[in-house]
């Protein structure tokens, strides 16, 4: 913990210091609005900065520092510090009497970006994930203590009127939609990535993406540099279209059409050879005070001997009170994935996930994944306070959680797609409930904060099959980022 509390002050130091620095000699700054911090860090522009004189933020003399005459060869700098404390009590739902687990996440991203000229660019992403006092060792997600998290080649191809193409190489994050299926996982300390190609045609006229790409998930080595899995491959079709006369423009109305494909290998984890084929659409709208999202999945393919026939669906509708105190955000979601009605069968029921971000929509326990479940989940968003003095934004969230299983005859799935709890000999549908609390706190656009607290209660087929004792769980956060 000594070493973590050290590092982790020293890196906010040099990060203050520079900000100081930055504040101590910058011109007079103008009305300019810096892009907003996206959890890659990639899709980040700062190019406008070089027709500016002032500095908006302390830190725009590190986000565009030319090196030629002309200005159009830059280097663009950028980091995260992040510190998470963790506490749960009754772990995987064990009955041990004071099974109280406390530990502290430590997480240090740095990047840089060569930018030369408009249509070629390098990014570079360095980080360290620390984890101290956890009972029970470290888990995957817990600790890389120093590895390469990105680093790609881009070759930027334009061929008409704000139209372009461009080619990315080498390792890189990958984000898509709602995170559903494809996310970085930026909640873990350990964040998710991959290695391969990645294609992207930007069509701005009309509204327009298509993305395609070929790449291998990373597999992490705590103590020794990371590398691709070999026994895995996963390409992949995802097509984005605008649609700025549904709602009006403001509505941000879009519509995703996606195809993957995740080709296994049998190894030490899976015991046979598997080619999973994913189809799905999403539908997203947001006409003020209404918001709507609508994701529909099926998956075919092999499985050994066996042939995939699995699906999923997603939702969530909210309604915004935009002239009440707190502006509350009444919502609703639903989402159930399909389970296998006979294990003992070759062919297979049971939904992969994929590559998800989880977290955000089965609880932040973590004990539930996107397979074999229904969840019904109503819950309410209040803006506490905006653009006040240390707070440009405090927002609470509570959700509520109903879980069952969507086949009797599978598997409790956690967030990792892992066997939760088996199925035994339970005819039980009913999962359980979780009750989530989260309080977000943006400082500013660099400091940020947030603290939470969830309680899952055990429901008829965990207390039928094993330990059930109820779970809670608590954390707190605090992030820098640059």
């Amino acid at each position: 913990m000594k070493r973590t509390v050290q590092l982790l002050s020293a890196v906010v130091l040099v990060a203050l210091g520079g900000a100081s620095y930055a504040q101590s000699t910058a011109p007079v700054p103008k009305a300019v609005t810096p892009p907003a911090f996206t959890p890659v860090r990639w899709n980040e522009n700062y190019s406008y900065l070089k027709n500016v004189s002032g500095k908006a933020d302390p830190f725009d003399p590190i986000k565009y520092i030319p090196l030629n005459e002309k200005g159009d060869v830059y280097l663009s700098l950028g980091g995260q510090v992040r510190e998470r404390y963790e506490l749960i009590n009754g772990q995987n739902f064990s009955g041990v009497p004071d099974d109280n687990d406390g530990y502290y996440l430590t997480r240090l991203l740095a990047h840089a970006v060569l930018h030369i000229g408009q249509n070629f660019r390098t990014f570079v992403q360095g980080k360290s994930a620390m984890i101290d006092d956890r009972v029970g060792g470290l888990r995957p997600s817990d600790s890389d203590e120093m590895d390469i998290q990105q680093a790609f080649f881009d070759v930027r191809l334009p061929f008409s009127n704000k139209d372009s193409f461009t080619l990315r190489t080498g390792r890189q994050d990958l984000i898509y939609g709602a995170q559903r299926l494809i996310s970085p996982l930026d909640w873990t300390n350990v964040r998710r990535t991959f290695e391969g190609v990645k294609g992207s045609f930007v069509l701005t006229q009309s509204n327009q993406t298509l993305d395609f790409f070929w790449v291998r998930p990373i597999i992490v080595n705590n103590e020794q540099l990371n590398d691709g899995d070999g026994d895995q491959s996963f390409a992949g079709v995802y097509h984005t279209i605008g649609l700025p006369g549904t709602f009006g423009k403001a509505a941000n109305t879009k519509l995703e059409l996606y195809g993957f494909a995740l080709n296994q290998q049998r190894n030490d984890l899976r015991t046979t050879d598997a080619d999973i084929y994913t189809v799905g659409t999403r539908f997203s709208s947001a006409p003020k005070p209404f918001d709507v999202d609508v994701e529909l999945d099926y998956q075919f393919g092999q499985a050994g001997i066996g042939d995939i026939s699995a699906w999923s669906v997603a939702t969530e509708a909210g309604y915004t009170f935009v002239d009440v105190t707190l502006t509350p955000r009444l919502f609703a979601g639903f989402d159930a994935a399909s389970g296998d009605s006979d294990p003992t069968n070759p062919d297979r029921g049971t939904f992969n996930q994929l590559f998800p971000l989880g977290h955000l929509y089965f609880g932040y326990i973590d004990v539930v994944g996107r397979q074999n479940i229904v969840d019904v989940h109503p819950g309410v968003d209040l803006t506490l306070l905006s653009n006040a003095k240390y707070a440009k934004k405090l927002a609470l969230r509570g959700e509520f959680h109903a879980f069952w299983r969507q086949n009797n005859s599978d598997a409790l799935y956690n967030a990792s797609g892992a066997v939760q709890r088996s199925a035994g000999a339970s005819d039980a549908a009913f999962v359980g409930n979780e009750v989530d609390l989260l309080l977000t706190w943006q400082i500013d656009r660099h400091l940020s904060a947030y603290v939470g607290y969830s309680h899952f209660f055990a429901g008829d087929f965990l207390q039928e099959t094993g330990p059930s004792e109820d779970i809670d769980f608590v954390y707190v956060a605090v992030s820098y980022t640059f």
